[in-house]
């Protein structure tokens, strides 16, 4: 699947890292840029800050460039990454996002090492938690080439003031967690529908939670029928693999009030008898992607042994036109009773959100937060880079 980074702490000096590239960054200054800190030797630094507004650097964020390191500096390249102006530079999303943008451009490296502002715990662990999400690669299904393999970050150096800082070893080790699950879930939005039905996502579901304290159940087709689950049986019927319904439980040691995770996951949506135009319906493997965040978010409380009681729900589905697929004008009775009549079989998502999200109140929660790739008509409104939130 995608490959997660290994990331190290370090106390030695960024110059004498034995890496390939190192990342330093760059403030945005009212007449051009200069180095953030002192990571380098002061000729080197002196050096670069001379040639930044030449060469095109402003310091801005997401901004990244390449330079020669030089004779003082072990590395072989130097990545100058944006941190923007002085009074965002060392806020932890400035970092995050300047660590992010500098090694997700950091092809054909394999050792980075990163020389960013890290004054304090949450700086520290912002940086680490951007340069392993910028890390991140999904190449399961690239054709290898032996003799010329693709090279890209494998391993990085973190160097901040002090390795024994427990602060600091804290943030990063949360950091390593938030990143692992962030990779896990894009892993199975990556993934071909052709190889991520219901069963197998399921089955990945299984697999990820091993280990971890989480529970786990399974409610296949037969299973789903027999409860009542109309909605996840309607979608599902039109397909020849079938719907689960997955629910994870974490349940800490202490008494905590019980929060419910629903999440949406049409491993393919076609749009069934009314079917989607074929332009950007390839997109549609992604419209698991609420139940791969619940899933990888379960993972993550319990990596983070959280002390609150959680309890997940996958409501998964294929949703295929043929010739067993419900119809507009089907009548169908969801879990809990209620009748639903469908106009449109492209609106299939409320119709399995409807099973989970009763399921979920009849379980108790407290709260109940639900994530759904629910509609087209968010992106016309938000765009693609916001989550609409109600």
């Amino acid at each position: 699947m995608g490959d997660v980074a290994e990331l190290t702490l370090t106390g030695k000096n960024p110059a004498e890292l034995r890496v390939d590239a190192l990342v330093v960054g760059v403030i945005k200054t009212e007449d051009s840029a200069l180095i953030a800190g002192d990571p380098l030797p002061r000729a080197v630094t002196k050096t670069l800050n001379g040639q930044l507004k030449s060469l095109g650097i402003t310091g801005a964020s997401d901004e990244v460039l390449r330079v020669p390191a030089g004779d003082d500096v072990n590395a072989s390249v130097i990545i100058l990454t944006g941190l923007g102006t002085d009074e965002s530079a060392e806020q932890p999303e400035s970092l995050r996002r300047a660590a992010g943008a500098a090694l997700l451009s950091a092809d054909g490296f394999e050792n980075i090492g990163l020389a960013l502002p890290t004054t304090d715990a949450a700086s520290a662990g912002a940086v680490a938690e951007g340069a392993l999400m910028g890390a991140y690669r999904f190449d399961t299904y690239r054709a290898q080439d032996a003799k010329s393999p693709s090279v890209q970050p494998t391993k990085i150096e973190l160097a901040v003031d002090s390795t024994r800082d427990k602060d600091v070893r804290a943030a990063v080790d949360r950091a390593k967690v938030i990143a692992n699950s962030v990779a896990g879930t894009r892993d199975l939005i990556n993934t071909a529908p052709n190889d991520l039905p219901p069963a197998e996502f399921a089955d990945r579901a299984k697999a990820a939670v091993k280990g971890t304290g989480l529970k786990i159940d399974v409610l296949d087709e037969k299973a789903l029928e027999a409860g009542g689950y109309g909605g996840i049986v309607g979608v599902g019927q039109g397909s020849v693999r079938p719907p689960r319904l997955v629910k994870i439980t974490w349940t800490p040691s202490k008494k905590a009030k019980h929060v419910a995770l629903v999440g949406k996951g049409i491993t393919f949506d076609s749009g069934g008898l009314s079917i989607k135009p074929a332009q950007g319906m390839e997109a549609m493997k992604s419209d698991m992607s609420g139940a791969a965040a619940v899933l990888h978010t379960m993972v993550a409380i319990a990596e983070l042994n959280l002390p609150i009681r959680v309890t997940a729900w996958l409501a998964l589905a294929e949703n295929m036109p043929s010739g067993t697929a419900q119809r507009p004008s089907d009548v169908l009775t969801v879990y809990g009773g209620k009748t639903v009549e469908v106009l449109n079989t492209d609106a299939e998502g409320r119709l399995v959100m409807a099973d989970a999200l009763v399921a979920a109140r009849e379980d108790g929660a407290d709260t109940i937060i639900d994530i759904a790739t629910l509609t087209g008509a968010q992106m016309v409104a938000l765009g693609t880079r916001v989550a609409g939130v109600m």
